[in-house]
């Protein structure tokens, strides 16, 4: 990070500091050019010895990076499974397939490698449809790997008959949409083909997800080694007369940054061109920390749980253009809202083709397909000497003090918030991750990062338990506690808290107990509908991690919520804080429920008669 240069009260650089500041940018420049490629060159395996087909498949995965594999074993992937524990790749067995996956999407991100998870056939390898969905959306990193029925039998009524072109899994195995590339290895000479897209693929920048079916007698033939000559060159960039024309079109008039998720390596280069220009930043809820929000250059977050400062900002200051940098602006990172549209329109960078125009379809779009931080590296090179960081008008970030505790009644989830800023996030380098609901809004508004990685939120696929499962991915990606803020529902849904007191994962789970689906209860009531079929008995999570082998504390006090989290930071394996939070506080959906509205929900439903709450 560029160290922290004085600024003017509006946020851009005083003339006696741009001096000092070319050479810095030029510095980050190189250092980001020089980045080396991060697949291995030439063979990939230098052993010489004749072994089995998942022997040689795992030494190919190992010299590809790949350090965790995470599954539910079964009798049609023993071999494999066993060749992996045999190996330097840790192999965790989780409880659900579904979990595994979680758990592989999380590793990846974190560790920025690929994972792998193993299933068995039948309903081990549909049990991973969820994930795929997930990892893919994610822009992760995983080769999932499962059992195949030998082509002999299949047919013929095999157990849990999986593979094959006439079988009902058969999209499981086919590239398309979900998978970027599919298939049965039928046979030991495939192999060597496999590994050479497997190695192309995990050096795409934006993810990778491939799928592969092993039959029984595949897994156990003998051959040599596997021997790819693929070597992938660097991600695409844009060409130098591009770069020429954005910075000359963007430095004309004022503009802002729009980061997203695929701007997240590039943290750096995002950092430094706003402080070049005087371009304000807003991020999407994946890309918090991208820009440090603690920057005075720094809006706030788009989209679910983001800042009316940003709108403010947009309406009063009437930047020419957005420079929209690694993000689809997706529903929950815009709601596809007017406001945050500039009267110039989006230039707007990614890999990925698709992006362009999609959320956004009647705005002028310039679009760049490059990679972000190749791209921001010679935007920086082509910047007008002559141009001067733009001075306009800056919201006020009025961030109120931190509450106080309050004597009585359940915590308040603003309030467990501010203390989670306080006690995990300023505290400790670690990863937080928020789950699909209130918490996704919760963490997204109250939280604040100063670096980019840290914080991790599903916008696009979104599935319950994500976190829940994926935060033991991230702790072991990262050897360091994760922490994961859920709803009790979410929990209840789907968690690995036997498989993080196995292993001794340092998994921390904080659960916002209300006993209901807090979401689905406050959108409903927002709407102008009477909740139905929110609410379930009240759970207790310590009794629970305790009963798998965890530890936990229950808070129903907000005087107690720092102990609380202190004692999760300090425990040696997983630990559940199961807090009770008050039912009637609302979380900062924005206009999360105006957008199902646009969509065709009705605001008009006749009541309906409630059973009492359980407890």
């Amino acid at each position: 990070m560029l160290h922290e240069p004085r600024r003017s009260r509006d946020g851009t650089l005083p003339a006696s500091e741009r001096d000092s500041r070319t050479a810095q940018l030029e510095s980050v420049v190189a250092a980001v050019r020089a980045v080396p490629s991060s697949w291995p060159p030439g063979s990939l395996v230098r052993a010489t010895d004749r072994q089995t087909v998942s022997a040689a498949m795992v030494q190919a995965l190992t010299a590809l990076g790949v350090e965790y594999a995470f599954g539910v074993f079964g009798g049609a992937i023993a071999p494999f499974c066993q060749a992996v524990s045999e190996s330097p790749i840790r192999l965790i067995h989780s409880r659900h397939e579904s979990g595994a996956a979680f758990a592989a999407i999380e590793a990846s991100l974190a560790s920025g490698k690929p994972a792998v998870v193993v299933a068995t056939t039948g309903p081990g390898a549909t049990n991973l449809y969820t994930g795929m969905a997930a990892a893919r959306a994610e822009g992760a990193k995983v080769l999932f790997i499962s059992g195949a029925t030998p082509a002999a039998q299949r047919g013929r009524g095999a157990f849990q008959e999986t593979g094959g072109p006439f079988s009902a899994l058969s999209p499981l195995f086919t590239s398309g949409l979900l998978l970027h590339h599919a298939g049965v290895l039928e046979d030991a000479a495939e192999l060597d083909t496999l590994v050479s897209r497997l190695a192309n693929g995990f050096a795409r920048p934006n993810g990778f997800v491939a799928h592969i079916g092993l039959p029984l007698a595949v897994q156990t033939a003998m051959r040599g080694p596997a021997r790819p000559r693929v070597i992938t060159s660097r991600a695409p960039a844009c060409a130098p007369a591009v770069s020429v024309d954005c910075a000359e079109l963007l430095a004309s008039e004022d503009f802002v940054i729009w980061a997203g998720f695929g701007a997240r390596d590039s943290a750096d280069l995002v950092c430094a061109l706003a402080e070049q220009s005087g371009a304000r930043v807003m991020c999407t809820p994946r890309a918090k920390g991208v820009m440090p929000e603690d920057h005075p250059l720094y809006l706030g977050v788009t989209g679910l749980g983001g800042h009316e400062r940003v709108a403010q900002y947009l309406q009063r200051a009437q930047p020419a253009r957005a420079l929209v940098l690694g993000t689809r602006l997706g529903e929950m990172s815009s709601f596809w809202s007017e406001e945050l549209v500039p009267r110039g329109g989006f230039v707007h960078v990614d890999l990925d083709s698709d992006a362009f125009g999609a959320a956004y379809p009647e705005v002028a779009t310039l679009a760049v397909q490059a990679e972000i931080g190749s791209f921001l590296c010679d935007l920086l090179a082509a910047w007008p000497d002559q141009s001067e960081p733009k001075a306009c008008f800056v919201p006020p970030k009025t961030a109120a003090p931190a509450p106080a505790p309050r004597a009585t009644g359940p915590v308040r989830p603003s309030f467990l918030m501010s203390v989670i800023q306080r006690e995990i996030v300023e505290q400790r380098q670690a990863i937080v991750m928020t789950e699909a609901g209130n918490a996704f809004s919760l963490g997204s508004h109250y939280l604040r990062f100063p670096d980019a990685g840290r914080y991790r939120v599903s916008t696009g696929f979104g599935s319950m338990g994500q976190a829940t499962a994926g935060v033991l991915g991230a702790a072991v990606a990262r050897g360091n506690k994760a922490f994961a803020i859920v709803g009790d529902g979410a929990m209840l849904m789907q968690n690995e808290i036997s498989t993080a007191a196995n292993y001794g994962i340092g998994a921390v789970w904080i659960v916002l107990n209300d006993a209901r689906y807090g979401m689905i209860e406050q959108g409903m009531r927002t709407v102008g509908w009477q909740p139905f079929e929110t609410d379930f008995p009240r759970t207790d999570f310590v009794a629970i991690a305790r009963a798998m082998g965890a530890d936990g504390i229950r808070v129903e006090r907000e005087s107690d919520v720092a102990m609380a989290l202190e004692l999760a930071r300090a425990s040696l394996g997983p630990f559940v804080v199961d807090v009770v939070i008050d039912r009637e506080e609302l979380a900062p959906a924005g206009n999360r429920n105006q957008s199902l509205i646009k969509q065709g929900l009705s605001t008009a439903l006749p009541s309906v008669t409630r059973a009492p709450r359980r407890e």
